[in-house]
Protein backbone atom coordinates (compact mmCIF):
# COMPACT_ATOMS: atom_id res chain seq x y z
CA UNK A 1 0.00 0.00 0.00
CA UNK A 2 1.24 3.46 -0.89
CA UNK A 3 1.86 5.73 2.13
CA UNK A 4 2.84 9.30 2.91
CA UNK A 5 4.65 10.75 5.90
CA UNK A 6 2.69 13.47 7.66
CA UNK A 7 4.78 16.43 8.78
CA UNK A 8 5.36 16.82 12.50
CA UNK A 9 3.09 19.41 14.07
CA UNK A 10 2.13 20.88 17.40
CA UNK A 11 -1.48 20.23 18.37
CA UNK A 12 -3.15 22.67 20.78
CA UNK A 13 -4.34 21.38 24.16
CA UNK A 14 -7.78 22.91 24.63
CA UNK A 15 -9.07 21.15 27.77
CA UNK A 16 -7.61 19.57 30.90
CA UNK A 17 -10.40 17.66 32.64
CA UNK A 18 -10.87 15.18 35.44
CA UNK A 19 -12.78 12.73 33.24
CA UNK A 20 -13.20 12.50 29.46
CA UNK A 21 -15.97 10.31 28.06
CA UNK A 22 -15.70 9.27 24.40
CA UNK A 23 -19.09 8.45 22.89
CA UNK A 24 -22.46 9.97 23.73
CA UNK A 25 -24.62 6.88 23.51
CA UNK A 26 -26.58 5.75 26.54
CA UNK A 27 -23.53 4.28 28.27
CA UNK A 28 -21.53 7.44 27.62
CA UNK A 29 -24.29 9.70 28.90
CA UNK A 30 -24.58 7.57 32.04
CA UNK A 31 -20.81 7.72 32.54
CA UNK A 32 -20.62 11.48 32.05
CA UNK A 33 -23.60 12.23 34.28
CA UNK A 34 -22.42 9.87 37.03
CA UNK A 35 -18.91 11.33 36.98
CA UNK A 36 -20.18 14.91 37.05
CA UNK A 37 -22.62 14.18 39.87
CA UNK A 38 -19.68 12.70 41.77
CA UNK A 39 -17.91 16.05 41.58
CA UNK A 40 -15.66 15.60 38.54
CA UNK A 41 -15.10 18.09 35.72
CA UNK A 42 -16.30 16.09 32.74
CA UNK A 43 -16.07 16.39 28.96
CA UNK A 44 -18.36 14.27 26.77
CA UNK A 45 -17.35 13.81 23.12
CA UNK A 46 -19.92 12.67 20.52
CA UNK A 47 -19.66 12.30 16.72
CA UNK A 48 -23.34 13.11 16.02
CA UNK A 49 -25.22 16.33 16.69
CA UNK A 50 -27.29 14.66 19.41
CA UNK A 51 -26.94 12.02 22.11
CA UNK A 52 -28.30 8.50 22.40
CA UNK A 53 -26.13 6.40 20.09
CA UNK A 54 -27.84 3.23 18.90
CA UNK A 55 -31.08 4.27 20.65
CA UNK A 56 -31.41 7.45 18.56
CA UNK A 57 -28.87 7.46 15.72
CA UNK A 58 -29.61 3.77 15.22
CA UNK A 59 -33.36 4.17 15.89
CA UNK A 60 -33.31 1.21 18.28
CA UNK A 61 -35.98 3.09 20.21
CA UNK A 62 -37.11 0.25 22.44
CA UNK A 63 -35.48 -0.80 25.70
CA UNK A 64 -35.54 -4.49 26.54
CA UNK A 65 -37.20 -4.57 29.95
CA UNK A 66 -34.38 -6.22 31.88
CA UNK A 67 -35.17 -4.06 34.90
CA UNK A 68 -36.87 -6.99 36.59
CA UNK A 69 -35.65 -10.36 37.79
CA UNK A 70 -37.70 -13.48 38.46
CA UNK A 71 -40.46 -12.76 40.94
CA UNK A 72 -40.85 -9.18 39.75
CA UNK A 73 -37.90 -7.80 41.73
CA UNK A 74 -36.63 -4.45 40.38
CA UNK A 75 -32.88 -5.06 40.06
CA UNK A 76 -31.82 -2.38 37.57
CA UNK A 77 -32.14 1.07 39.08
CA UNK A 78 -29.91 4.14 39.25
CA UNK A 79 -29.54 6.21 36.08
CA UNK A 80 -31.22 3.50 33.98
CA UNK A 81 -34.43 3.78 36.00
CA UNK A 82 -34.19 7.58 36.11
CA UNK A 83 -33.88 7.73 32.32
CA UNK A 84 -37.08 5.78 31.68
CA UNK A 85 -39.00 7.73 34.32
CA UNK A 86 -37.90 10.96 32.62
CA UNK A 87 -39.21 9.54 29.34
CA UNK A 88 -42.57 8.95 31.03
CA UNK A 89 -42.64 12.49 32.45
CA UNK A 90 -41.97 13.93 28.98
CA UNK A 91 -44.62 11.79 27.28
CA UNK A 92 -42.02 9.69 25.50
CA UNK A 93 -43.30 6.34 26.77
CA UNK A 94 -46.09 4.84 28.88
CA UNK A 95 -46.12 4.88 32.68
CA UNK A 96 -47.29 1.27 32.46
CA UNK A 97 -43.77 0.10 31.53
CA UNK A 98 -42.92 -0.56 35.18
CA UNK A 99 -44.05 -4.16 35.19
CA UNK A 100 -42.36 -7.50 34.51
CA UNK A 101 -45.29 -8.17 32.16
CA UNK A 102 -43.91 -5.54 29.75
CA UNK A 103 -41.18 -7.20 27.63
CA UNK A 104 -39.95 -4.05 25.86
CA UNK A 105 -40.30 -0.32 26.40
CA UNK A 106 -40.84 1.49 23.07
CA UNK A 107 -40.19 5.23 23.23
CA UNK A 108 -40.16 8.35 21.08
CA UNK A 109 -36.52 8.82 19.96
CA UNK A 110 -36.89 12.60 19.69
CA UNK A 111 -38.03 12.82 23.30
CA UNK A 112 -35.13 10.57 24.26
CA UNK A 113 -32.66 12.94 22.59
CA UNK A 114 -34.13 15.78 24.65
CA UNK A 115 -34.01 14.11 28.05
CA UNK A 116 -30.42 12.95 27.55
CA UNK A 117 -29.38 16.51 26.70
CA UNK A 118 -31.24 17.74 29.78
CA UNK A 119 -29.48 15.23 32.03
CA UNK A 120 -26.07 16.18 30.68
CA UNK A 121 -26.85 19.89 30.94
CA UNK A 122 -28.18 19.63 34.50
CA UNK A 123 -25.02 17.79 35.57
CA UNK A 124 -22.86 20.58 34.07
CA UNK A 125 -21.08 18.23 31.68
CA UNK A 126 -19.07 19.97 28.99
CA UNK A 127 -20.23 18.70 25.61
CA UNK A 128 -18.43 18.46 22.26
CA UNK A 129 -20.84 17.39 19.51
CA UNK A 130 -19.85 16.78 15.86
CA UNK A 131 -16.45 15.61 17.11
CA UNK A 132 -14.62 12.35 16.46
CA UNK A 133 -11.84 10.67 18.39
CA UNK A 134 -8.83 10.56 16.05
CA UNK A 135 -6.35 9.03 18.48
CA UNK A 136 -5.45 8.51 22.11
CA UNK A 137 -2.73 10.33 24.01
CA UNK A 138 -0.69 7.56 25.62
CA UNK A 139 2.27 7.92 27.95
CA UNK A 140 3.86 5.49 30.39
CA UNK A 141 1.41 2.72 29.56
CA UNK A 142 -1.64 4.83 30.29
CA UNK A 143 -4.19 6.97 28.48
CA UNK A 144 -3.71 10.65 29.29
CA UNK A 145 -6.19 12.18 26.88
CA UNK A 146 -7.64 12.17 23.39
CA UNK A 147 -6.81 13.73 20.04
CA UNK A 148 -10.01 15.08 18.50
CA UNK A 149 -11.03 16.18 15.00
CA UNK A 150 -13.88 18.60 14.31
CA UNK A 151 -14.68 21.80 12.43
CA UNK A 152 -12.37 23.45 14.96
CA UNK A 153 -9.48 21.39 13.60
CA UNK A 154 -7.25 18.90 15.35
CA UNK A 155 -7.16 19.43 19.12
CA UNK A 156 -6.03 17.63 22.26
CA UNK A 157 -8.01 17.19 25.45
CA UNK A 158 -6.24 15.86 28.52
CA UNK A 159 -7.82 14.05 31.44
CA UNK A 160 -6.97 12.26 34.65
CA UNK A 161 -9.08 9.33 33.41
CA UNK A 162 -10.86 8.37 30.18
CA UNK A 163 -14.02 6.34 29.59
CA UNK A 164 -14.37 4.58 26.23
CA UNK A 165 -18.10 4.49 25.45
CA UNK A 166 -17.70 4.48 21.67
CA UNK A 167 -19.35 1.06 21.34
CA UNK A 168 -16.45 -0.12 19.16
CA UNK A 169 -13.66 0.21 21.76
CA UNK A 170 -12.12 2.88 19.51
CA UNK A 171 -10.11 4.53 22.28
CA UNK A 172 -8.89 1.21 23.67
CA UNK A 173 -7.79 0.09 20.21
CA UNK A 174 -6.00 3.34 19.40
CA UNK A 175 -4.29 3.30 22.78
CA UNK A 176 -2.92 -0.19 22.16
CA UNK A 177 -5.07 -2.09 24.66
CA UNK A 178 -5.60 -5.76 23.76
CA UNK A 179 -8.91 -6.60 22.09
CA UNK A 180 -10.55 -9.20 19.89
CA UNK A 181 -12.66 -8.71 16.79
CA UNK A 182 -14.35 -11.39 14.72
CA UNK A 183 -15.95 -10.06 11.53
CA UNK A 184 -18.35 -10.18 9.85
CA UNK A 185 -20.79 -8.50 12.17
CA UNK A 186 -24.56 -8.32 11.90
CA UNK A 187 -26.11 -4.93 11.16
CA UNK A 188 -29.52 -3.44 10.49
CA UNK A 189 -30.77 -0.04 9.38
CA UNK A 190 -34.06 0.77 11.08
CA UNK A 191 -36.71 3.20 9.91
CA UNK A 192 -39.78 4.89 11.35
CA UNK A 193 -43.20 5.15 9.71
CA UNK A 194 -45.97 7.56 10.70
CA UNK A 195 -49.71 7.69 10.05
CA UNK A 196 -50.00 3.98 10.76
CA UNK A 197 -53.44 2.79 11.88
CA UNK A 198 -52.03 0.44 14.52
CA UNK A 199 -55.50 -0.36 15.84
CA UNK A 200 -56.38 -1.76 12.41
CA UNK A 201 -53.16 -3.81 12.36
CA UNK A 202 -53.96 -5.13 15.84
CA UNK A 203 -57.45 -6.13 14.66
CA UNK A 204 -55.90 -7.97 11.70
CA UNK A 205 -53.69 -9.94 14.10
CA UNK A 206 -56.67 -10.61 16.36
CA UNK A 207 -58.60 -12.27 13.52
CA UNK A 208 -56.20 -15.22 13.72
CA UNK A 209 -54.27 -14.85 16.99
CA UNK A 210 -52.75 -18.30 16.58
CA UNK A 211 -50.77 -16.89 13.64
CA UNK A 212 -49.03 -14.31 15.83
CA UNK A 213 -45.41 -15.56 15.94
CA UNK A 214 -44.82 -16.90 19.43
CA UNK A 215 -41.43 -17.83 20.90
CA UNK A 216 -39.51 -15.95 18.21
CA UNK A 217 -38.52 -12.84 20.16
CA UNK A 218 -40.26 -10.59 22.67
CA UNK A 219 -43.22 -10.63 23.06
CA UNK A 220 -43.66 -14.38 23.36
CA UNK A 221 -47.37 -14.65 22.57
CA UNK A 222 -50.37 -12.87 21.10
CA UNK A 223 -51.83 -12.56 24.62
CA UNK A 224 -48.72 -10.71 25.79
CA UNK A 225 -48.86 -8.42 22.75
CA UNK A 226 -52.58 -7.75 23.17
CA UNK A 227 -52.31 -6.94 26.87
CA UNK A 228 -49.55 -4.39 26.26
CA UNK A 229 -51.39 -2.85 23.32
CA UNK A 230 -54.64 -2.39 25.22
CA UNK A 231 -53.13 -1.38 28.57
CA UNK A 232 -50.00 0.57 27.60
CA UNK A 233 -50.35 1.51 23.94
CA UNK A 234 -47.23 -0.50 23.09
CA UNK A 235 -47.34 -2.20 19.68
CA UNK A 236 -45.01 -5.15 19.08
CA UNK A 237 -44.24 -7.60 16.32
CA UNK A 238 -41.37 -9.94 17.20
CA UNK A 239 -38.13 -9.46 15.29
CA UNK A 240 -38.01 -12.40 12.89
CA UNK A 241 -41.76 -12.91 13.10
CA UNK A 242 -42.19 -12.38 9.38
CA UNK A 243 -39.95 -15.36 8.76
CA UNK A 244 -41.97 -17.81 10.82
CA UNK A 245 -44.01 -19.98 8.42
CA UNK A 246 -47.72 -19.27 8.67
CA UNK A 247 -47.39 -16.12 10.76
CA UNK A 248 -49.68 -13.12 10.16
CA UNK A 249 -47.08 -11.32 8.07
CA UNK A 250 -45.40 -14.41 6.58
CA UNK A 251 -48.60 -15.28 4.72
CA UNK A 252 -48.66 -11.77 3.25
CA UNK A 253 -45.00 -12.10 2.28
CA UNK A 254 -45.77 -15.36 0.47
CA UNK A 255 -48.61 -13.67 -1.39
CA UNK A 256 -46.32 -10.83 -2.46
CA UNK A 257 -43.60 -13.27 -3.52
CA UNK A 258 -46.07 -15.12 -5.74
CA UNK A 259 -47.06 -11.84 -7.41
CA UNK A 260 -43.48 -10.68 -7.85
CA UNK A 261 -44.04 -7.74 -5.49
CA UNK A 262 -41.40 -8.63 -2.92
CA UNK A 263 -38.02 -10.25 -2.45
CA UNK A 264 -36.44 -11.36 0.81
CA UNK A 265 -32.98 -10.24 -0.31
CA UNK A 266 -31.54 -7.24 -2.17
CA UNK A 267 -27.89 -7.87 -3.02
CA UNK A 268 -25.85 -7.66 0.18
CA UNK A 269 -28.99 -6.88 2.21
CA UNK A 270 -30.85 -9.94 3.48
CA UNK A 271 -33.72 -10.72 5.84
CA UNK A 272 -36.16 -8.17 4.44
CA UNK A 273 -38.94 -10.36 5.84
CA UNK A 274 -37.84 -10.11 9.52
CA UNK A 275 -40.38 -7.34 10.29
CA UNK A 276 -39.52 -6.52 13.88
CA UNK A 277 -41.84 -3.68 14.94
CA UNK A 278 -42.14 -1.41 17.97
CA UNK A 279 -44.87 1.21 17.92
CA UNK A 280 -46.70 3.76 20.05
CA UNK A 281 -50.47 4.17 20.05
CA UNK A 282 -50.52 7.87 20.92
CA UNK A 283 -48.59 9.05 17.86
CA UNK A 284 -49.34 6.20 15.41
CA UNK A 285 -45.68 5.62 14.64
CA UNK A 286 -43.82 2.35 14.35
CA UNK A 287 -40.10 1.59 14.08
CA UNK A 288 -39.27 -1.31 11.78
CA UNK A 289 -36.23 -3.56 11.96
CA UNK A 290 -36.25 -5.71 8.83
CA UNK A 291 -32.89 -5.90 7.06
CA UNK A 292 -29.45 -7.37 7.70
CA UNK A 293 -25.97 -6.98 6.30
CA UNK A 294 -22.95 -9.01 7.32
CA UNK A 295 -19.79 -7.00 6.74
CA UNK A 296 -16.53 -5.95 8.33
CA UNK A 297 -17.94 -3.06 10.35
CA UNK A 298 -14.50 -1.52 10.83
CA UNK A 299 -13.96 -1.16 7.07
CA UNK A 300 -15.46 2.17 6.03
CA UNK A 301 -15.78 1.04 2.40
CA UNK A 302 -17.85 -2.02 3.30
CA UNK A 303 -19.90 -0.06 5.84
CA UNK A 304 -20.67 2.67 3.29
CA UNK A 305 -21.91 0.16 0.72
CA UNK A 306 -24.08 -1.54 3.33
CA UNK A 307 -25.58 1.73 4.52
CA UNK A 308 -26.51 2.84 1.00
CA UNK A 309 -28.07 -0.53 0.18
CA UNK A 310 -29.92 -0.76 3.49
CA UNK A 311 -31.44 2.71 3.15
CA UNK A 312 -32.81 1.77 -0.26
CA UNK A 313 -34.17 -1.43 1.26
CA UNK A 314 -36.10 0.55 3.89
CA UNK A 315 -38.23 2.21 1.20
CA UNK A 316 -38.71 -1.12 -0.56
CA UNK A 317 -39.99 -2.68 2.67
CA UNK A 318 -42.25 0.31 3.34
CA UNK A 319 -43.88 -0.13 -0.07
CA UNK A 320 -44.66 -3.77 0.77
CA UNK A 321 -46.20 -2.72 4.09
CA UNK A 322 -48.41 -0.11 2.42
CA UNK A 323 -49.61 -2.56 -0.20
CA UNK A 324 -50.13 -5.67 1.92
CA UNK A 325 -50.39 -5.06 5.68
CA UNK A 326 -53.70 -3.73 7.06
CA UNK A 327 -53.21 -0.41 8.84
CA UNK A 328 -50.24 0.69 6.73
CA UNK A 329 -52.22 1.84 3.68
CA UNK A 330 -51.58 5.56 4.28
CA UNK A 331 -48.33 5.24 6.24
CA UNK A 332 -45.09 6.91 5.17
CA UNK A 333 -41.46 6.97 6.24
CA UNK A 334 -40.62 9.94 8.44
CA UNK A 335 -37.09 8.87 9.32
CA UNK A 336 -34.43 6.36 8.40
CA UNK A 337 -31.78 5.82 11.05
CA UNK A 338 -28.84 8.22 10.61
CA UNK A 339 -26.43 5.38 11.34
CA UNK A 340 -26.28 1.69 10.55
CA UNK A 341 -27.17 -0.28 13.67
CA UNK A 342 -24.07 -2.31 14.51
CA UNK A 343 -24.62 -5.08 17.02
CA UNK A 344 -21.05 -5.71 18.16
CA UNK A 345 -17.46 -5.17 16.97
CA UNK A 346 -14.36 -5.02 19.17
CA UNK A 347 -14.36 -6.30 22.73
CA UNK A 348 -11.52 -5.62 25.09
CA UNK A 349 -9.47 -8.28 26.81
CA UNK A 350 -10.18 -7.24 30.35
CA UNK A 351 -8.77 -8.11 33.72
CA UNK A 352 -11.67 -10.56 33.96
CA UNK A 353 -13.95 -12.11 31.36
CA UNK A 354 -17.58 -12.65 32.33
CA UNK A 355 -18.96 -15.81 30.73
CA UNK A 356 -22.47 -16.80 29.75
CA UNK A 357 -22.24 -19.77 32.12
CA UNK A 358 -21.41 -17.45 35.03
CA UNK A 359 -24.24 -15.14 34.05
CA UNK A 360 -26.78 -17.95 33.79
CA UNK A 361 -25.71 -19.44 37.12
CA UNK A 362 -25.81 -16.04 38.88
CA UNK A 363 -22.13 -16.14 39.82
CA UNK A 364 -21.07 -13.79 42.64
CA UNK A 365 -18.22 -11.29 42.43
CA UNK A 366 -16.58 -9.29 45.22
CA UNK A 367 -16.16 -6.38 42.80
CA UNK A 368 -19.79 -6.30 41.65
CA UNK A 369 -20.77 -2.93 40.13
CA UNK A 370 -24.32 -3.75 39.06
CA UNK A 371 -26.91 -6.49 38.78
CA UNK A 372 -28.44 -7.32 35.42
CA UNK A 373 -31.21 -9.66 34.34
CA UNK A 374 -31.10 -12.37 31.68
CA UNK A 375 -34.63 -11.89 30.37
CA UNK A 376 -38.01 -10.18 30.51
CA UNK A 377 -37.95 -10.89 33.48
CA UNK A 378 -35.03 -13.25 34.02
CA UNK A 379 -32.34 -14.51 36.33
CA UNK A 380 -30.37 -11.78 38.13
CA UNK A 381 -26.59 -11.80 37.72
CA UNK A 382 -23.69 -9.73 39.00
CA UNK A 383 -21.34 -7.75 36.76
CA UNK A 384 -17.70 -7.50 37.94
CA UNK A 385 -15.74 -4.25 37.74
CA UNK A 386 -12.74 -6.06 36.25
CA UNK A 387 -14.57 -6.78 32.97
CA UNK A 388 -14.45 -3.07 32.05
CA UNK A 389 -10.73 -2.64 32.90
CA UNK A 390 -8.52 -3.25 29.82
CA UNK A 391 -5.68 -5.63 30.57
CA UNK A 392 -2.36 -3.81 30.90
CA UNK A 393 -3.74 -0.34 30.16
CA UNK A 394 -3.96 2.41 32.77
CA UNK A 395 -6.23 5.44 32.94
CA UNK A 396 -8.98 3.84 30.85
CA UNK A 397 -12.29 2.09 31.46
CA UNK A 398 -14.65 0.71 28.81
CA UNK A 399 -18.31 1.53 29.46
CA UNK A 400 -20.16 0.05 26.50
CA UNK A 401 -21.69 -3.37 27.04
CA UNK A 402 -20.78 -4.17 23.44
CA UNK A 403 -17.07 -3.75 24.23
CA UNK A 404 -16.84 -5.22 27.73
CA UNK A 405 -14.77 -8.33 28.36
CA UNK A 406 -17.34 -11.11 28.01
CA UNK A 407 -17.65 -14.54 26.42
CA UNK A 408 -19.44 -14.63 24.07
CA UNK A 409 -19.07 -11.10 22.83
CA UNK A 410 -22.03 -8.79 23.29
CA UNK A 411 -23.22 -10.56 26.43
CA UNK A 412 -23.97 -7.16 28.04
CA UNK A 413 -25.03 -5.19 24.95
CA UNK A 414 -28.63 -4.63 26.10
CA UNK A 415 -29.43 -1.00 26.92
CA UNK A 416 -30.03 -1.49 30.64
CA UNK A 417 -26.66 -3.20 31.00
CA UNK A 418 -24.94 -0.48 28.97
CA UNK A 419 -26.30 2.16 31.35
CA UNK A 420 -25.21 0.11 34.38
CA UNK A 421 -21.66 -0.11 33.04
CA UNK A 422 -21.65 3.57 32.13
CA UNK A 423 -22.75 4.64 35.59
CA UNK A 424 -20.12 2.44 37.22
CA UNK A 425 -17.35 3.62 34.89
CA UNK A 426 -18.21 7.28 35.38
CA UNK A 427 -18.37 6.93 39.15
CA UNK A 428 -15.09 5.00 39.25
CA UNK A 429 -13.18 7.49 37.10
CA UNK A 430 -14.50 10.38 39.20
CA UNK A 431 -13.25 8.63 42.34
CA UNK A 432 -9.91 7.97 40.66
CA UNK A 433 -9.54 11.63 39.73
CA UNK A 434 -10.57 12.76 43.21
CA UNK A 435 -8.12 10.45 45.00
CA UNK A 436 -5.29 10.74 42.45
CA UNK A 437 -5.32 6.99 41.83
CA UNK A 438 -5.64 4.85 38.74
CA UNK A 439 -9.13 3.55 37.89
CA UNK A 440 -8.01 -0.05 38.48
CA UNK A 441 -6.77 0.94 41.95
CA UNK A 442 -9.99 2.60 43.10
CA UNK A 443 -11.12 1.25 46.46
CA UNK A 444 -13.85 -1.16 45.41
CA UNK A 445 -15.81 -0.78 48.64
CA UNK A 446 -15.82 2.99 48.28
CA UNK A 447 -17.00 2.59 44.68
CA UNK A 448 -19.76 0.19 45.72
CA UNK A 449 -20.91 2.45 48.56
CA UNK A 450 -21.04 5.39 46.17
CA UNK A 451 -23.09 3.36 43.67
CA UNK A 452 -25.50 2.35 46.43
CA UNK A 453 -26.00 6.03 47.27
CA UNK A 454 -26.87 6.52 43.59
CA UNK A 455 -29.62 3.88 43.93
CA UNK A 456 -27.70 1.21 42.02
CA UNK A 457 -28.83 -2.27 43.10
CA UNK A 458 -25.95 -4.54 44.14
CA UNK A 459 -27.99 -7.23 45.88
CA UNK A 460 -30.39 -7.82 48.76
CA UNK A 461 -29.47 -7.10 52.37
CA UNK A 462 -27.88 -10.51 52.89
CA UNK A 463 -25.68 -10.02 49.84
CA UNK A 464 -24.69 -6.52 50.94
CA UNK A 465 -23.63 -7.96 54.30
CA UNK A 466 -21.54 -10.58 52.51
CA UNK A 467 -19.85 -7.76 50.62
CA UNK A 468 -19.21 -5.83 53.82
CA UNK A 469 -21.48 -3.00 52.73
CA UNK A 470 -23.91 -3.45 55.63
CA UNK A 471 -23.09 -4.31 59.24
CA UNK A 472 -23.54 -7.91 60.29
CA UNK A 473 -26.67 -8.63 62.32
Amino acid sequence: MKTITEPERKTPVVEDMDVIVAGGGISGVAAAVAAARSGADVLLVERNGFLGGVATAGLMASIGNRFFADGGRLVVRGIALETVERLVDRGGTSAGWRSPLVPKIPFDPEVFKLILLEMVDEADVRLYLHTIVADAVVSGGGVKGLILESKSGREVVLGKAVVDATGDADVAARAGAPFSYEPPGSNSLEFRMANVDLQKTYEYFKEEPERYPSDVDAPRSFEEFERNWLENGFFYYPHGGGRKPGSNIAILVERALERGDFSKDMGIITGLDAFGMDGLAWNNTVIINSNFSRIDDLDVREASKAEVAARKACFYIAEFLRKYVPGFERAFIVETAPNLGVRVTRRIKGEYTLTKEERDKSAKFDDVIGVGSTGFPGTPFEIPYRCIIPKGMEGLLVASGKSASTEPRGLLRGMTHCILLGQAAGTATALAAKTATLPREVNIKELQRTLLKQDVYLGDEDRLRELGLLPQV
